[in-house]
């Protein structure tokens, strides 16, 4: 039997706490968390007790000079994406950063050239990648059960506000990477698009800030091609007050799909229609599965550095052709 990884989490915040430690705690017998860092020390200490009264340090470089720590779960603000896993990878320890992969392009395409220089496990945490839904959904649509697919839309009409935990952090608010939630959020929504769908091809944008105190912009139409043939659009709308909505629609020359909630809808004009609820826990789980057999198995991942940057290099041109006025071809 293969031995747990020895793991170290740099970064006690929300996503470590909620979603990264959940995952964690289920496969216990794949992860032992054996160090945690944090620059603050209530954080730090608060959530090495939490994960069974492990030791904490507040410099991620006296984490990364532990030898018995194999790996490392990088869960920092993304500014700071680069440095640490650039610092984790030199130190020859294998990285599980969280997405988007970088804060701007220059930087992510700076982490790409790693992949040749570093013989460890690189991967973004991208659970969009791994979650049941959009797996079942792409073997739907691969069976044909809706024709050819044309079409989609995807809106994403949400209220972030003061109240919202993720807006309560002075980085995602005063955030040193463009777009802010749109990006922090979008890059979720593209991974997808584009395991559905294929390369984007073409799109242009528009963006607004309709609510500036959680960020420079809050708002964003998309529009876009794929190399499949589909057209699509892509709404995020974070400043949605009043009327809230996570759906997709995807339209084939014989069918369409809604999907909401997990609930895969199939729809043809004279036929009853059908439902399929997922069991879908948001892909946390397969996400660290798929981590720890790349290092333990040496299997190659899905959501490796290209995959992220591909992701994050989508987002940041449609932001930019909403400032240029001007489609952009990938």
């Amino acid at each position: 039997m293969d031995t747990p990884i020895k793991l170290g989490i740099i970064g006690c915040g929300i996503a470590a706490r909620d979603l990264h430690l959940p995952a964690l705690q289920k496969l216990k017998h794949k992860f032992e968390i054996v160090m945690v860092c944090n620059h603050t020390e209530p954080k730090a200490r608060a959530f090495a007790e939490l994960v069974g009264g492990v030791p904490y340090v507040l410099d991620y470089h006296e984490l990364l000079q532990q030898k018995d720590v194999e790996a490392v779960d990088i869960v920092l603000p993304i500014h700071l994406n680069y440095q640490v896993t650039k610092d984790a990878l030199e130190a020859d320890k294998h990285v599980l950063v969280e997405k988007p992969l970088a804060a701007n392009l220059t930087e992510a395409s700076a982490l790409l050239e790693f992949e040749d220089r570093y013989q460890r496990v690189m991967m973004v945490a991208e659970n969009f990648r791994y979650r049941e839904t959009f797996h079942r959904l792409k073997s739907r649509l691969q069976s044909g059960e809706i024709g050819a697919p044309y079409s989609v839309f995807w809106n994403v009409f949400h209220l972030v506000d003061s109240s919202n935990k993720y807006a309560q952090t002075r980085w995602r608010i005063h955030h040193q990477y463009p777009g802010g939630f749109i990006t922090d959020g979008g890059v979720h929504n593209i991974a997808a698009l584009r395991y559905l769908f294929g390369e984007f091809i073409a799109g242009n944008a528009f963006t607004r800030s309709i609510n500036p105190e959680i960020g420079k912009l809050d708002t964003l139409s998309f529009q876009f091609k794929t190399e499949q043939h589909v057209n699509g659009v892509f709404n995020v709308f974070f400043s949605s007050n009043g009327y809230s909505e996570n759906r997709v629609i995807i339209l084939g020359d014989r069918g369409s799909f809604l999907i909401e909630d997990n609930t895969i809808l199939w729809q043809r004009s004279g036929l009853p229609d059908q439902k399929e609820q997922i069991d879908d826990d948001g892909g946390y789980i397969e996400e660290f599965l798929d981590f720890y057999n790349g290092i333990r198995h040496q299997k190659m991942i899905s959501s490796d550095f290209r995959e992220a940057f591909r992701d994050l290099e989508i987002i940041i041109k449609a932001l930019e052709t909403a400032d240029s006025g001007l489609s952009v071809r990938f």
